[in-house]
């Protein structure tokens, strides 16, 4: 046999350098450019995606503009709110169209002010008897003219309190236990010299200076003989819807005698505006505690049947008050229990 040498055989290739050796030169590889990790954006979406963030940016500039314009609105109402508020509050509600309170006859008073006390004495308790006596000048308890009838609504100003002594001697016509009718119906003023308007410091005036309006004076006399009046002071007023108003205060030595006096003279006086005044019903009045009305009509009446006089007869520990509305029209009865009702509470 004969031994023939054995061929050489090649070395074996990498796998891939086997694959790219097996394609023929001329053939490109078209995965060969692309990897997994390196993606190429497709040129056809790029349009898309442009016109999708400028559609996110017209909508977020439609939000803002809605914003500012809805501040805006939110501030505008609230400022016209704050306007509004203080063009209602800040004028006087009387001030304001459809909110004036309806005219019911009532006045305008100024506010009350009580007048000042003598130097050590004590305010009126009119629930205890020994302490009811009222010790401020007699005069400034008078209820003041409103400004229906030329008052002011300012205040009254009052002068510094005065000693007992100098009160009694500035009231000496009236002021003196003997003051009985017949002497002071000549050293004090008669009734009519009381200032029409009422706007000043009312006058003293005699115990019997109501002598002038009464239909049975002689009445009076028998009671101020047995109750002796101390001092006595008036005042009254024409409003501009025609009411005469008379007010007149007494004061008596104590306030049993006050209380018999108010007992008699609101059943046996009779005043010439009112000849056959009754007394009315007390229904429907509150009275400040130790205070007693009385009131009367007239039985001659305007239209709609109200009176066209109104009397009240107030008791207040040692004075007693005399109150006379007069009105040919007829006498509010609104205004006749605001008069009352003030003038009480000056006593009180």
């Amino acid at each position: 046999m004969t031994d023939h040498a054995a061929a050489p055989q090649p070395a074996p290739q990498p796998h891939h350098q086997a694959a790219g050796a097996a394609e023929s030169p001329g053939t490109a590889n078209p995965w060969a450019a692309i990897t997994i990790d390196d993606p190429q954006p497709d040129a056809a979406q790029a349009p898309g995606l442009t016109e999708a963030a400028e559609e996110q940016a017209a909508r977020r500039t439609r939000r803002r503009k809605a914003a500012v314009r809805w501040s805006c609105a939110v501030l505008v109402f609230a400022l016209a709110g704050t306007g509004t508020a203080l063009a209602v509050t800040a004028p006087e509600r009387t001030d304001i169209p459809g909110l004036a309170t309806a005219d019911d006859g009532r006045y305008t008073f100024p506010p009350l002010t009580l007048p000042p006390l003598p130097s050590g004495k004590a305010a009126p308790d009119l629930k205890d008897r020994s302490k009811g006596l009222h010790q401020a000048d007699l005069r400034y308890l008078l209820l003041p003219a409103p400004k229906e009838a030329g008052g002011s609504v300012n205040p009254p100003v009052f002068p510094a309190p005065t000693a007992p002594a100098s009160a009694s001697a500035t009231a000496a016509p009236s002021d003196t236990p003997s003051a009985t009718p017949s002497t002071s119906a000549s050293a004090a003023p008669s009734a009519s010299a009381v200032p029409g308007g009422g706007t000043g410091l009312a006058d003293w005036v005699a115990c019997d200076a109501l002598n002038s309006e009464l239909q049975n004076p002689a009445r009076l006399h028998g009671l101020l003989l047995q109750d002796v009046c101390r001092a006595a002071t008036a005042r009254e007023w024409t409003a501009s819807d025609g009411t005469l108003t008379r007010i007149r205060l007494l004061r008596f030595g104590s306030p049993n005698e006050a209380r018999d006096a108010y007992s008699r003279g609101r059943t046996e006086l009779q005043l010439k505006a009112a000849p056959d005044a009754k007394i009315a019903d007390g229904g429907g009045w509150d009275t400040v505690d130790g205070i007693e009305v009385t009131r009367k009509d007239s039985q001659e009446t305007a239209g709609k049947g109200v009176p066209t006089t109104r009397v009240a007869y107030v008791s207040a520990s040692d004075v007693v008050a005399v109150i006379t509305m007069t009105n040919p029209h007829g006498v509010p009865a609104t205004a006749f229990r605001q008069v009352v009702t003030l003038q009480s509470d000056l006593l009180a």
